[in-house]
C-alpha cells in the first residue's frame, strides 16, 4: 500500500509565504512594466496559498475581487461608506459587493 506524502515541511510554508508576498509586490506595477499580469498573480496567489495552507490577511484579500480575481484599481472599483459604520466595496468588472465593518 503507498504512503501518503505527509505535512509539508517549513521550508516549503516559509517558500509559500514569500512567494505570496513577492506576486503581491507585482500588483503595485504597471502593467506594461511586468512580465506577468495583475490579474494572473491573482490566480497565482490564490493557488497557492490554497495549495500550501497559506492563509491570507484581510488586507490582503481586500486587494481583489474573490469572484472575478481581478486587482482592485481605481478605474474598476468604487469604494462607499455608509452611516451605519460599514465600507461598502464593489467591484464594477462583476459587480460583486462586499462590506467591511469600519
Amino acid at each position: 500500500m503507498p504512503r501518503g506524502r505527509g505535512r509539508r515541511t517549513k521550508f516549503q510554508e516559509k517558500l509559500a509565504r514569500e512567494r505570496i508576498e513577492k506576486l503581491f509586490s507585482f500588483l503595485h506595477y504597471n502593467r506594461r512594466s511586468t512580465i506577468i499580469s495583475p490579474d494572473k498573480c491573482v490566480k497565482l496567489v490564490k493557488l497557492i496559498s490554497k495549495r500550501y495552507n497559506q492563509r491570507l490577511s484581510g488586507k490582503d484579500k481586500s486587494k481583489f475581487c474573490r469572484k472575478c480575481d481581478s486587482v482592485f484599481t481605481a478605474s474598476n472599483v468604487r469604494f462607499r461608506i455608509s452611516n451605519k459604520g460599514w465600507r461598502t466595496v464593489t467591484c464594477l468588472s462583476c459587480g460583486e459587493i462586499y462590506r467591511y465593518q469600519i
